[in-house]
This record gives C-alpha cells, sequence and structure tokens, in this order.
C-alpha cells in the first residue's frame, strides 16, 4: 500500500507540467497589405467602362440590374432586361469593397475602413454619385487567412493617414 505522501509525489509532476503554458509562437500573414491615403480613399469611387470579372464575391438583383461585387475592387453592373443576354454595363471602382447591400435607389458598399452610400437611380448613365461615406464605419481589413499583421504593417508603423485597401500575396 502506498502512503498519502508517495501518491502526491508521483502525481506531483503530472499536475504541475499541465500548469506550464506551452504557447506556440504568434503565425503572421503572408500576405502584404495594399495602402491608400485617407484623402485618396474618399476620392477613389468612381464609374468605368465594362471590365472582365475576375473574382466574384457577392450577387444582388434589383430593377433587372445584377450588382456583382469584386472583392476589394468595386461592385459590376449588369443589365439583365434580356435575361438571354445580359450585358456588361460598367463597373464602380471601389478600393476596400467586400461587401455590398441595397435599399431603394441607394448601393451601401465598404470602401475599406469608410460606409459609402451611392444613388443608383439613374445606373444606366455612366456616372456614379456619393451620397454620403462615413469615416470609420469598419474596422481595417483583416489578412484573408486571418493570421496576425506583422509590426512593420501595424497602424503605428507605416505612413500616417493611410488605410488597408487589399491584401496580395
Amino acid at each position: 500500500m502506498i502512503s498519502g505522501f508517495k501518491k502526491v509525489t508521483y502525481l506531483l509532476p503530472f499536475a504541475l507540467s499541465s500548469c506550464l503554458n506551452f504557447v506556440d509562437p504568434p503565425q503572421y500573414t503572408q500576405y502584404k497589405p495594399i495602402l491608400l491615403t485617407r484623402e485618396s480613399l474618399e476620392k477613389s469611387i468612381s464609374f468605368h467602362q465594362a471590365d472582365k470579372i475576375s473574382s466574384p464575391a457577392k450577387i444582388y438583383y434589383k430593377d433587372n440590374y445584377i450588382f456583382i461585387s469584386e472583392r476589394y475592387k468595386g461592385v459590376h453592373i449588369i443589365d439583365n432586361s434580356n435575361p438571354s443576354s445580359p450585358v456588361n454595363k460598367g463597373y464602380i471602382s471601389v478600393p476596400g469593397c467586400v461587401d455590398m447591400a441595397i435599399k431603394g435607389n441607394t448601393l451601401y458598399v465598404d470602401n475599406a475602413t469608410y460606409l459609402v452610400a451611392l444613388n443608383i437611380g439613374n445606373i444606366s448613365g455612366s456616372k456614379v454619385e456619393v451620397q454620403k461615406q462615413i469615416k470609420d464605419a469598419f474596422p481595417e481589413l483583416a489578412p484573408p487567412d486571418g493570421r496576425l499583421i506583422p509590426e512593420k504593417y501595424d497602424i503605428h508603423n507605416r505612413p500616417a493617414n493611410t488605410v488597408i485597401v487589399e491584401w496580395i500575396k
């Protein structure tokens, strides 16, 4: 029979080993950020000729138009009046775009950390009207792999008044 003291002595190494905290080193992203100054970001929304859809993300349908967001780039506008022959009408450049929504004649889109409201009431034209921009409505874009941002790209270690609008490998 083992005495109480000996039982504790035998169990002590196992008990103490659970107290040791083996922490894996932090995993930093291998992606690199694309930065824009806040001034450039505020002026970055513009309408362009139709372009190839390379990396479609979200899709929204309204009034015979299909809106397709392209991650970090903007929103494609497809005229679907004739579903058997849709026409790519144009492209709204919105750096940092990840998501969008439509209510009434307003397209809401994220422009990196800004929330932007665009009038789409006359979408058949080749112009886009910014109704409102709300600065810092969203946190900065995180790396796509969900890992930590290296210190050199931290907001305090990069040029002043810059915003991450995209991550590239």
